[in-house]
């Protein structure tokens, strides 16, 4: 499995370290407007005649999203404004409704309790769908992604990918991630086999991780795929993705189990941007096709 190349120019690594800087408490976001039908939307409102309204969605003519900053998916460009691929789905999502959007950043361990305090109406943020989040949220698949280790160039431990050579070495993960997830389970298979377990520091931001990572503070750095492919680029080298990409799974838009209205418009909406190759163009933009929720496993 090939780390995805994205086709856009993204915004310098140190722009967004100093975004990710301004990112508010899991209490708080940062908020912004969209106007869908500019970005990622195809104008076609068919998908759904009537536009949605309170209470399946909290604000009348606007979905609001809970989203990240997880580049390449979800990035600050150069204007401080929120870009890439999910962004522009999420767009392209409200403008089948015939609504707009508005976004609101949280750290990634925050989507879950924004969504159920209601928030947001979904969230679109890099967020897996795995069984423990379907008991909370129903899900509209529209990413494949996956898991990787990254080291920086010297890689004094000689970690060789998510192998034993981690055991004993010193590991950040993102809070609330997989990544984060797939580093306690080898730790404490390593511990099990009578290695030494992994030294795990967990983050909110994968900026934080990366600033770790290449200042020698930990070995190795665990999350997507597309967050590794990025900051390879982003590092010029200094950043080095190691062994084979594990754990394709899904990516999906959540929305509250007894919101089952908005679900099924986003479903119907989301079938409607294959049909008319809304959702390839967006995909073909940034350069991630190979993440295609439509093609087999």
């Amino acid at each position: 499995m090939a780390f995805p190349q994205s086709a856009r120019r993204f915004a310098p690594a140190l722009a967004l370290t100093a975004a990710a800087g301004l990112m508010l408490s899991l209490a708080a976001c940062t908020v912004t407007s969209n106007d869908s039908g500019d970005d990622g939307g195809s104008g076609d409102t068919s998908a759904a005649e009537a536009t949605l309204a309170p209470p399946t969605i909290i604000k009348e003519g606007t979905l609001t999203v809970c989203t990240g900053d997880s580049a390449p998916n979800i990035y600050y460009d150069e204007n401080n404004e929120l870009q890439g691929v999910e962004i522009d789905i999420a767009n392209a999502l409200a403008d089948k409704l015939g609504v707009t959007t508005t976004l609101g950043e949280y750290a990634f361990a925050g989507l879950i309790p924004a969504l159920q305090a209601k928030q947001c109406d979904v969230i679109m943020g890099s967020l897996y769908i795995k069984p423990e989040r379907e008991e909370i949220a129903n899900f509209v698949p529209y990413l494949y992604s996956g898991t990787a280790v990254a080291v920086n160039k010297e890689n004094p431990k000689k970690v060789t990918g998510f192998d034993d050579s981690l055991c004993g070495t010193k590991v950040v993960g993102i809070t609330g991630a997989t990544g984060a997830a797939s580093a306690q389970e080898k730790s404490d298979e390593c511990a099990a086999n009578g290695e030494e377990p992994l030294a795990i520091t967990l983050v909110d931001e994968a900026t934080s991780a990366l600033q770790q990572v290449l200042a020698g503070q930990a070995d190795a750095f665990i999350d997507t795929t597309e967050i590794m492919s990025y900051y390879e680029q982003q590092s010029d080298g200094d950043l080095v993705a190691v062994g084979e990409p594990f754990g394709k799974i899904r990516i999906g838009a959540a929305t509250l189990k007894e919101n089952t209205e908005l679900n099924d418009a986003l479903d119907e909406a989301f079938a409607a941007m294959v049909e008319d190759g809304t959702y390839a163009d967006i995909l073909a933009e940034w350069g991630v096709e190979s993440n295609d929720i439509t093609q087999p496993e």
